[in-house]
C-alpha cells in the first residue's frame, strides 16, 4: 500500500476496539442448544403404565427404593458388601437431583416384557421427580427421568458389581439433567469457556481484517473522489 493510502490510526484503533469488543462477546456469552420440548411419548408410556398392573418384584423394588434411593434385589444382596453398599448410599445421597438405582438380576418372568416396561411402572410407582436406573450385571443400564430430561451416561454396567455402580451413580450425580423445556447444562456451542474463548478470538481476528479492508477501501474511495473533484 502507498503512503498516499495508509490507513490512518483512527481507523486501525477503531477496527482493533470493534473486533476485540465483538470476539469477547462471542467468547463470554454461552451458545446454548435449543431446549427440547417435552416429551410427548413419554407421557404416554407414564399412562399406560399406570394403567397396568406391576408385578411382585417391581412392587419391592417400588416399596423400598425410595428409603435410601438405591434397592438390591433379593437374589443379589450377597453380591455387595455392607461397605460398598453405605458407599453407594452415600453418593446417592449426595446428589443434588434425587436417584432412585434399582439393582436386580435379569430375568424374562416377572410381569414386564423388559426392562423399559419395569422403568414405567418403577417411576409410576414411586412417583417422585429424579432420575431413574435399572442396573443388572454386566448389562447395559435402563435409564430414564421424572420430572427432568433424561440424562445421558457413558457408564455400561460392565466390571465387578460395586465399581460398576460406584461409577454409574457418581455419573448419574454429576449428570445435572434440566427440566423439560430447559437448555441442559454443558449444551455450549462453543464447548465451554475455553472453547469460547478460542472463538472469540477467531472472530476478533476475523472481523479485525475485515474492518482494516473497509477502511481501506474507504480511504481508497475518499481518495479517489477529492483527487476526480480537483480535475486535472
Amino acid at each position: 500500500m502507498s503512503r498516499r493510502h495508509r490507513l490512518r490510526p483512527a481507523t486501525v484503533a477503531l477496527a482493533l476496539v470493534v473486533s476485540l469488543g465483538a470476539g469477547l462477546l462471542a467468547g463470554l456469552v454461552p451458545g446454548h442448544e435449543a431446549a427440547p420440548e417435552p416429551d410427548a411419548y413419554d407421557e404416554a408410556v407414564l399412562a399406560a403404565a399406570r394403567a397396568s398392573t406391576p408385578g411382585d418384584r417391581v412392587r419391592a423394588a417400588v416399596e423400598a427404593v425410595p428409603e435410601t434411593g438405591f434397592y438390591v434385589g433379593p437374589e443379589l444382596r450377597g453380591e455387595l458388601s455392607e461397605g460398598e453398599v453405605d458407599a453407594i448410599e452415600e453418593i446417592i445421597a449426595g446428589s443434588p437431583v434425587p436417584m432412585f438405582v434399582v439393582w436386580w438380576d435379569q430375568t424374562t418372568d416377572a410381569g414386564y416384557a423388559q426392562p423399559q416396561s419395569a422403568m414405567d411402572q418403577l417411576r409410576v410407582g414411586v412417583g417422585r421427580e429424579g432420575v431413574y436406573a435399572l442396573v443388572s450385571p454386566a448389562a447395559p443400564p435402563t435409564v430414564a427421568a421424572l420430572g427432568y430430561q433424561k440424562p445421558v451416561l457413558e457408564a455400561d454396567g460392565k466390571g465387578r458389581p460395586a465399581a460398576a455402580l460406584t461409577r454409574l451413580v457418581t455419573e448419574l450425580a454429576a449428570s445435572e439433567p434440566a427440566r423439560p423445556g430447559e437448555p441442559r447444562p454443558g449444551s455450549d456451542y462453543w464447548g465451554g469457556a475455553r472453547g469460547g474463548l478460542a472463538a472469540g478470538l477467531s472472530f476478533a481476528f476475523l472481523g479485525y481484517l475485515g474492518l482494516l479492508l473497509l477502511g481501506a477501501l474507504g480511504a481508497v474511495a475518499t481518495r479517489s473522489r477529492v483527487a476526480s473533484e480537483a480535475g486535472p
